[in-house]
């Protein structure tokens, strides 16, 4: 057998388990889990266990049937641009954290959510139905008296990615992260409108280790039964079993498993919430994207000079399970597309599953070089990147590589341990995430240091920890003080779409028009990506080296809903502004700046 190389004529080096899967520990932990769920059997039956108030979990309701039944409810809370156009705005107490030039909260983000009224403030707290209210409804649902809102905080166990990640030293410590959690929920409880109540963050140690369905649902009923929690933050890595029973018993479950299909949002609505996009939202607008941008030219990026000449056939290669859970997006996508007059030549599938997968990606490779494929779409996981790659240089079978950004593929700590970087220098494609800055001008770190005073010290998990914070407590805000998760839910779909720049992806709930099913997850666009194995700079754990994606445009992004045609040149190397790092904030995605709260640490309170 011809020892693999890395183009150049060197071996490639041996690696071992810890060196080849830690860094990617980091960039799969919340996201892997999509590639080992279940088929999810059925979803709330509004028969869930009694919280504490008396309340049952769900109303059974499913948005696929009757539309969405929780945006129009009367008892949400008023916003500022519908008092505004009614003329009523001086019927309300918006209180002294709310912007009137903007109608948002005085929070230095572009997510701001829209003010509300003051609960407790000079005037009495009317909802956007007319409905006076003069206490907060006390326990409305499982988790939520009067006084307090139970939030868990999920730390898995040594054997999960979590915690492996934490043994690696590529996570801060749970100890460190919980302090986290409870700085970013400090900031949040302080600026955002929670009627009269406390979220208060309770720690819960899981006991399995993020792949045994029987142990999830262990814990789950712990969470719900033991803490009496309204939502969990977090669960295991790879069994859906967590926000399964989570949402049976009525408990929202955020940040659980961000990159499930849509199918296991739509079926346990309203309980299973993430910011990150799905993967038929960024699968549907990559291809989209590609069919006005790739479809019917050379594939003039290809690695073999002879595929550059010729018209691109296409592949789309993915992950599923066994019975497939992706199904019904592969009939919709190839109906979708056979309308537009395009059709993928091949469509592969494969099974993530470790022990087999370099198997599965030299007998893909072959069947792609065989049928003459010149550009492979990839929608899947790193560890079957890299063996594809592997597994092509192997064949001599150099083609364009787009990616989809799935399970952060659209990482540079993923980039680099492709082995053959000649390779993988033909890659391309699209990114839902940020484009990257400076860590300290990101969102959560400029927050932190905004009403803390000082840099935070859990810096590697900062990136993951604020993003469920703000997607929580913006929900609460939005939904008045009934607090459930119907409300939580209505309140979230009336959140406005919010960012769009570079450095700040679009974010919405519910139903503006950019996708044909409600929106139980956050991110809406997507920016162009390219990999260059020569540029160096920092991984996203800080790692100086070299091979980073590059940004063309400065990172400009695109509606998935929405592909614009672009001229072929836009999408690679061709344009001198793609940095691999952006040295500033773009304008577009800059806040009002305003002083922290009084009572904060910044502003010298305790």
């Amino acid at each position: 057998m011809t020892t693999p190389h890395d183009g150049s004529g060197r071996p490639w080096p041996q690696l071992t388990p810890a060196q080849r899967f830690g860094p990617l520990v980091l960039v799969v932990v919340l996201l892997l889990g999509a590639g080992m769920v279940a088929t999810v059997k059925g979803g709330p039956t509004g028969k869930a266990d009694s919280g504490p108030g008396g309340t049952t979990g769900g109303t059974g309701t499913k948005p696929g049937e009757d539309g969405d039944p929780w945006s129009s409810a009367g008892d949400l809370a008023t916003i500022y641009s519908e008092a505004d156009e009614a003329g009523t705005l001086a019927d309300y107490d918006w209180g002294d954290g709310c912007d009137p030039e903007t109608g948002r909260i005085e929070l230095p983000t572009v997510y701001a959510p829209p003010c509300v009224p003051a609960w407790g403030g000079t005037k009495p707290w009317v909802d956007r139905a007319g409905k006076a209210h003069a206490d907060n409804g006390g326990a409305t649902h499982r988790g939520v008296t009067a006084d307090e809102i139970v939030v868990a905080y999920y730390i898995p166990g040594p054997q999960d990615l979590l915690g492996l990640a934490e043994s690696l030293g590529i996570f801060d410590d749970a100890s460190a992260r919980s302090a986290l959690l409870e700085d970013m929920a400090e900031m949040a409880s302080d600026v955002y409108e929670t009627y009269g109540r406390k979220v208060v963050i309770k720690p819960f140690q899981a006991t399995g280790d993020g792949r045994n369905p029987a142990q999830a649902r262990a814990d789950a009923r712990r969470v719900a039964e033991d803490l009496g929690a309204f939502a969990s933050i977090g669960g295991p890595t790879q069994a859906l079993a967590y926000q399964e029973e989570l949402a049976r018993r009525g408990v929202l479950c955020i940040s659980c498993s961000p990159s499930a299909p849509d199918t296991l949002y739509q079926e346990l609505a309203p309980y299973v919430w993430s910011v990150l996009a799905s993967p038929d939202q960024i699968i549907q607008g990559v291809l989209d994207f590609g069919v006005k941008n790739l479809s019917g030219k050379p594939a003039v990026h290809a690695g073999d000079p002879a595929y550059r000449t010729r018209e691109r056939t296409m592949a789309v290669v993915h992950y599923d399970l066994d019975p497939p859970i992706f199904d019904s997006l592969t009939t919709r996508l190839k109906k979708r597309y056979k309308e537009m007059g395009v059709e993928a030549q091949v469509i592969v599938s494969y099974l993530l599953d470790t022990n087999t997968l370099s198997a599965q990606a030299q007998g893909i490779i072959g069947r792609l070089k065989e049928e003459k494929i010149t550009t492979v779409v990839f929608a899947g996981d790193p560890f079957m990147l890299m063996d594809l790659v592997t597994a092509a240089s192997r064949q001599n079978y150099r083609p364009e590589w787009v990616i989809t950004g799935t399970v952060f593929t659209d990482t540079t700590a993923v980039g680099r341990l492709i082995s053959d970087q000649d390779q993988w220098s033909h890659a391309f494609g699209a990114s839902s995430s940020p484009a990257r800055g400076e860590p300290n001008q990101s969102d959560a770190w400029r927050l932190y240091r905004w009403y803390q005073g000082k840099d935070p010290e859990a810096t590697k998990s900062l990136q993951v920890t604020w993003p469920p914070i703000q997607l929580l407590f913006t929900g609460i805000h939005m939904a008045g003080p009934n607090l459930t998760p119907e409300t939580f839910a209505g309140g979230l779909f009336r959140y406005p779409p919010s960012g769009g720049g570079p450095t700040a992806p679009q974010i919405s709930y519910g139903d503006h028009g950019f996708f044909d099913q409600l929106d139980f997850v956050g991110i809406d666009d997507f920016t162009i990506v390219w990999w260059d194995p020569k540029l160096v700079g920092p991984s996203e754990q800080q790692v100086e080296g070299p091979g980073m994606w590059r940004y063309p445009m400065g990172g400009q992004r695109y509606l998935m809903s929405e592909p614009r045609e672009l001229d072929d040149s836009l999408l690679f190397k061709d344009i001198p502004e793609s940095p691999g790092i952006l040295p500033e904030i773009p304008a577009s995605d800059v806040a009002p700046d305003y002083p922290p709260p009084p009572g904060s640490p910044a502003a010298g309170g305790n």
